[in-house]
């Protein structure tokens, strides 16, 4: 790894740090390491990022700040309520697999079973006080949540590619943010020294990040755990030994399909944040990421008992999300009972592809050709028995 100046990276971090603590007048960043990853992010933004000092300043602020305030409120929350740390986190079901395999959608399906529990996205950016089951519909941070979402940057263009608000459910990346092992940080800036350090990162680290966020939401508002993230791919190992009971659902989709589609939505936020945004080079930084995961779930798979994995295509959810759904729950014990399938069928019929409008990219933007790519991906294709999209069949009506 390019060797960075601890003292330089340090300075940062540590305004950083106050400036977290002006906010929320709180001291205690807690017991879990965090500040290397910090330090090595602002190295990369410096020297490798493009931006001008200034920008630099900034980007990290914007970055950085709203997670270690996060921080600071769930070790306050965590010591104010030592029952907190006696919630036992049982048998999630995880969802997982390239991205763009339909599993923002296979979420919020199976989230809609009673007695399902998904984290929302208004209380991943604000969980401090713990939410509760009584105001989970009113409380006022979920406004504020939406009002921040709406007023976004490029918001109409993002909900076309990944849909999202307040009180949807979100994928996990909001539960590990202030652990500061993040990919998202890859996706806004080109950063190579922090590209290769995330690559190395302690997995166990992120994952008991993300058990301390999963037990202060079920605080109050307990459930049973519905989660996705494509990015548990490059922590699988980690991710079991965290939750030894969890039960893995693997999302499959044509890579012709899923890796432009991923390079292009990734790749409207480097746009949107980086200087030295180019969408062919950006094409294959992203795209070697994305084989990368996919590679080392596919290892951290042989090397568990595969009973543990559901395997999910892409094609048979979109054809028939009732069907998918209820085999899922019932693979793994859980019963399904009307009402549920009438709420995955209403969320399905209210929640149509496209329903915020269309993806707009094409592969060749990225310096792709869709039948490459399945050929470098074949091995995967071949196992799983993966084939091209189909075309989707027309709405029946109700």
């Amino acid at each position: 790894m390019t060797a960075f100046t601890a003292t330089t990276a340090i300075i940062g971090s540590e305004r950083l740090l106050e400036l977290a603590t002006e906010r929320t007048g709180l001291t205690d960043f807690g017991d879990l390491p965090f500040r290397e990853s910090i330090d090595v992010l602002l190295w990369a933004l410096r020297h490798e990022s493009g931006n001008p000092p200034q920008r630099v300043a900034q980007v990290a602020e914007n970055l950085v700040v709203p997670a270690l305030v996060k921080r600071l409120r769930l070790v306050e929350d965590r010591k104010r309520h030592p029952e907190i740390a006696a919630q036992e986190v049982k048998a999630p079901i995880v969802i997982t697999g390239l991205p763009r395999t339909g599993s923002t959608h296979l979420q919020a399906l199976l989230a809609t079973r009673p007695g399902a529990r998904s984290p929302l996205e208004w209380e991943m950016r604000l969980p401090s006080p713990p939410p509760e089951a009584a105001t989970a519909a009113t409380d006022p941070r979920i406004a504020e949540v939406q009002r921040a979402i709406d007023a976004r940057a490029g918001a109409a263009q993002l909900q076309a590619i990944h849909p999202y608000g307040a009180r949807r459910p979100e994928q996990c990346l909001g539960l590990i943010d202030w652990g500061f092992v993040n990919q998202t940080y890859l996706a806004y800036q080109r950063i190579p020294t922090y590209y290769e350090w995330y690559l190395n990162a302690d997995q166990r680290l992120v994952y008991e990040h993300h058990k301390r966020f999963l037990q202060h939401l079920q605080f109050r508002n307990p459930g049973e755990w519905v989660l996705k993230w494509p990015k548990h791919l490059f922590g699988l190992d980690a991710l079991l030994e965290v939750y030894p009971d969890a039960r893995i659902v693997w999302t499959h989709r044509d890579p012709g399909k899923v890796i432009p589609s991923s390079v292009s939505f990734v790749g409207t936020l480097r746009a949107m944040n980086s200087p030295l945004f180019d969408p062919k080079r950006f094409g294959a930084e992203w795209s070697a990421l994305e084989e990368m995961g996919l590679r080392r779930g596919l290892s951290a798979r042989g090397r568990v008992d595969d009973d543990r994995f559901l395997d999910i295509h892409y094609n048979d959810l979109t054809a028939n999300p009732v069907a998918e759904v209820t085999r899922i729950y019932e693979h793994f014990g859980i019963q399904v009972d009307e009402e549920t399938v009438r709420r995955v069928r209403d969320f399905a019929d209210d929640n149509p592809q496209g329903k915020h409008g269309a993806h707009q990219y094409t592969p060749e933007q990225f310096g792709f050709e869709p039948e490459r790519i399945r050929r470098r991906f074949a091995a995967y294709t071949e196992r799983f028995g993966i084939e091209p999209d189909r075309p989707r069949p027309a709405k029946k009506a109700r």
